[in-house]
């Protein structure tokens, strides 16, 4: 499904499908990602909006209740789920094309399966993937088998207690 803020390629020679976006470019994308967010925002609201009753307003207590044409309500609530949805997914879109400039870049590296060929065997890779995980080692794994937190802290309390009692000692000595 095509993006409405796509851009097309024109029909020539001269352009190489598979060059990589420019600094500039990925930052222009970025920056369209984050508009479309805050526009997200907006048909959310707008959708929101369109589900509520109006209130009555505190100066005349004895006006009638605002009519709510339902069919309107209707109506606004399907375009702007319609234009949420249409916002979310174009987001989506530009957020896995920057992931892949990132991986293409070696920055990160998210994906344990090569794309070319998806029946390839795992292999161990050194590199975190950027989920806690180095190879086949889970760093959180390893470091919740750690006690020497649990020994330092409560290091801690023993001397704060220890601090705590000799001060109130003192000052039932004192008085």
């Amino acid at each position: 499904m095509a993006s409405p803020n796509d851009i097309t390629m024109e029909d020539g020679s001269s352009i190489n499908i598979h060059e990589p976006f420019s600094i500039q470019e990925n930052i222009g994308q970025l920056n369209a990602i984050d508009k479309s967010a805050v526009q997200l925002m907006s048909h959310a609201a707008t959708a929101l909006n369109s589900l509520t009753t109006p209130s009555l307003s505190n100066s005349s207590p004895d006006a009638a209740e605002p009519k709510v044409d339902a069919s309107a309500a209707k109506d606004a609530f399907k375009q702007s789920t319609h234009a949420f949805l249409t916002a979310l997914h174009d987001i989506d879109v530009r957020m896995k094309r920057q992931i892949m400039a990132l991986e293409e870049a070696g920055i990160v590296n998210l994906n344990t399966i090569s794309r070319g060929d998806p029946n390839a065997p795992n292999k161990a890779s050194l590199k975190p993937n950027g989920l806690g995980a180095v190879g086949n080692l889970d760093v959180g794994w390893l470091n919740s088998r750690s006690t020497k937190v649990e020994r330092d802290m409560e290091a801690e309390l023993w001397d704060m207690a220890r601090k705590l009692l000799d001060s109130q000692s003192d000052k039932l000595k004192s008085s």
